[in-house]
């Protein structure tokens, strides 16, 4: 437990080294974030199922306290969408928001999610939030803020919903009860819409939500909105609440173990948003992220809230960026916007009795799009499966289920496909290009590998869960090539291996060994081929059988292979060696004008042809997502005329790259010595023909 960093406090530290010119920029700043906080703060407060001026002692004396603790200077703290439908849902299950506790509990929630904040920043459990998976949060964040719109319906349609646990169940009430819409309210709620976002399309910063407070707020005293049924939000109490300790006298253990998960969801799910805004931070100002020590803050904030009879609070990211935005260079600046909120409640609160709860409700839907993020689970799809559908099953789970009850699905279900993806490693089966000379991925580029040495590199550290499925691709891949005589595992993603691991590779090794196949590793890491000596594997495995690279190993084992094999059987030239045993095939250059021929005999409708002068390449594009690019360099021919095509250049087709290889195995084209065939008696003709083969492939 680290008690030193209750005792450290920035503002403090900042104000003794302050400089004058920073106080206008501050200034600003607080002011800019406070017009935006006061509508924002009732708002969130009708989202957490509580009456606006709470929202308002919650953005109070809580960002004062959360400013002096606070590590990262541009973090706006206050009530926010998430956090208030987080509590909503959390309070929902056994308490309905008509109920006079609800509002008890609502505070006592607020002390719960400040005690685990702060227990979490002393004790530097921070490091706990890695685990939460961004698609999940953000799966979960694009529900919450459909379902958050959907609260708000009612109000701005003017109309009554008893509300039910499950979301579903309060869309049929809604749906239900929209032939009861009032269209007084519902021309309030979108003109107050058309206003926020009217007002910010002319200025992202001008404060829109004010304006349609303030302008809604007048307009309902002059026309009296009560008298055409539209509803307001009645008596706001002038000033703050004296502090006092939450209301614990009617807690029992059956309460706590209700608001504990909730306590725990919201203290670990709304701190995501403030977090993520605090790596932003540090990017664009040059400052280092103390994620425990704005826990520690934001823990003593929501405990100040919980005295303040305040709901739970976060750092908010629209609000944080604004502020940075502003020019906020200190905490001071969030002193300014929770000053502004008090003189707000203890100036200007009778005047708000007159605001339509339709504009608070224009205001939180307004707010809330700006979450969905439906690009953001296309891009998933494309980029990781896995993470999309944990991303996905959260957004679903959050409609038919309890919303709290969806961010643990979510966050169980991308654990356990972690986990799953991690008993499966990728292996991946390594041969040398023919033209770089490097090690490249056989099976991506379709190249040939050796039948007599075989390479793979797993690309994960072993352990006692993934070794078997390992040594079982492993055995499988030596079963299908009977001449093999050397099985080289390559190190360079093996991180670590643990005993179980080490256990498996033996028995693998010795079994190996007995079908007159011998194991090699290279490229192993130092603390892995220490770990490998201490369980005796290095006895097993030789000395011999250890080798630094790739290279190496291809020095060492080619002279150990049978030869005969090589010059009779083997049809492939995989490495320089085989030419010590075998005919050698002497690639030359096309000629110059090679290209030119090409360009001029090719025939093809379906796609754009052109020949690029400068660069001396044709071009084929079907769309703006199928290119492929021949340069005379992708060409050789051998001393016998016949003409190749290097294998491993790549090709974009439908949005992918794929080589040139993978391409002529799908149109059957025929290798030699490990590259395409074109033509075997150097024939132009029979050049174009499988070349338009490989082109055609590309369309299909």
């Amino acid at each position: 437990m680290d008690s030193s960093k209750l005792g450290y406090a920035p503002l403090l530290s900042q104000l003794r080294n302050y400089k004058k010119e920073h106080l206008p920029k501050d200034l600003i700043a607080g002011l800019t974030v406070a017009v935006v906080l006061v509508p924002q703060a009732m708002a969130y407060a009708l989202v957490a199922g509580l009456p606006p001026v709470y929202g308002l002692y919650a953005a109070s004396i809580p960002l004062i306290v959360a400013a002096i603790f606070q590590a990262t200077p541009q973090i706006a703290i206050g009530p926010v969408a998430i956090t208030s439908f987080l509590t909503y849902g959390a309070l929902i299950t056994f308490v309905k928001p008509s109920d006079p506790a609800f509002i008890d509990y609502a505070i006592i929630m607020a002390f719960l999610v400040g005690i685990i904040r702060l227990i979490m920043g002393l004790f530097k459990l921070g490091f706990l939030l890695r685990f939460v998976s961004n698609a999940v949060v953000v799966g979960y964040s694009s529900a919450a803020a459909i379902i958050i719109a959907s609260t708000q319906v009612p109000s701005f349609l003017g109309i009554k919903v008893e509300q039910k646990t499950y979301v579903f169940q309060n869309f049929y009430e809604i749906a239900k009860n929209l032939i009861h819409t009032n269209p007084y309210t519902l021309i309030v709620g979108l003109g107050s819409f058309v206003v926020i976002v009217g007002l910010r399309k002319i200025h992202k910063n001008f404060p829109s939500a004010l304006a349609a407070v303030v302008l809604f707020t007048f307009l309902s005293y002059a026309f009296d909105f009560q008298s055409y049924g539209i509803a307001v939000i009645g008596d706001i109490p002038s000033g703050l609440p004296l502090p006092s300790f939450p209301d614990f006298a009617n807690l029992d253990m059956e309460t706590v173990a209700h608001l504990l998960p909730g306590a725990l969801i919201i203290s670990i799910i709304g701190f995501m948003e403030s977090y993520s805004m605090s790596k932003i931070i540090a990017l664009k100002t040059g400052t280092k992220v103390d994620t425990n020590q704005d826990l520690i803050a934001q823990g003593l904030a929501n405990i100040a809230s919980s005295f303040f009879k305040g709901f739970p609070i976060s750092g908010s990211f629209s609000r944080s960026a604004l502020n940075l935005q502003a020019g906020a260079v200190t905490n001071l600046s969030s002193v300014v916007s929770a000053l502004f909120v008090i003189f707000t409640l203890f100036l200007f609160a009778p005047l708000l009795y007159y605001l339509p709860k339709a504009t608070l409700a224009a205001l939180v839907i307004s707010a809330v799009i700006g979450i969905i993020r439906i690009q953001y689970f296309r891009k998933l799809w494309y980029t990781n499966r896995f993470d999309a559908i944990a991303s996905v099953f959260t957004f679903a789970f959050a409609f038919i289920t309890r919303p709290d009850f969806a961010i643990l699905i979510g966050m169980l279900l991308a654990l356990a496909l972690f986990l799953w993806n991690s008993l499966y490693p990728r292996i991946v089966s390594l041969t040398r290009d023919p033209k770089s000379k490097t090690f490249v991925n056989a099976q991506a580029n379709n190249l040939p590998e050796c039948p007599q040495i075989t390479i793979v590199r797993p690309e994960a550290s072993l352990y006692y869960a993934n070794v078997e499925n390992v040594i079982e691709d492993f055995e499988q891949m030596i079963k299908q090539k009977p001449a093999l005589k050397h099985f080289v595992i390559d190190g360079e993603g093996i991180n670590s291996v643990d005993t179980t691991a080490m256990e498996t590779l033996y028995d693998f090794i010795k079994n190996t060994k007995s079908k007159s196949v011998n194991v090699v590793f290279v490229n192993l890491k130092g603390t892995v081929k220490n770990l490998f000596a201490k369980a005796g594997l290095i006895e097993v495995i030789g000395e011999e059988n250890i080798l630094p690279s790739k290279g190496s190993a291809i020095d060492v084992l080619f002279d150990k292979i049978d030869h005969n094999y090589c010059k009779q059987e083997c049809p492939y030239a995989v490495f320089d060696e085989c030419y010590t045993v075998k005919e050698y095939v002497k690639l030359l250059p096309v000629e110059e004008d090679f290209i030119q021929k090409l360009y001029n005999q090719i025939n093809l409708d379906e796609c754009e042809v052109s020949l690029v002068k400068k660069g001396n390449f044709i071009r084929v594009e079907c769309d703006k997502n199928t290119r492929i690019e021949f340069k005379s360099s992708n060409f050789a021919k051998d001393e016998k005329g016949r003409i190749y095509l290097y294998p491993s250049i790549s090709a974009k087709v439908k949005g992918e790259y794929i080589s040139f290889g993978l391409l002529a195995k799908y149109a059957n084209l025929e290798f030699s010595n490990g590259y395409i065939l074109l033509s075997k008696d150097g024939s132009m003709q029979e050049t174009i023909e499988n070349t338009l083969k490989i082109i055609r492939i590309k369309l299909l």
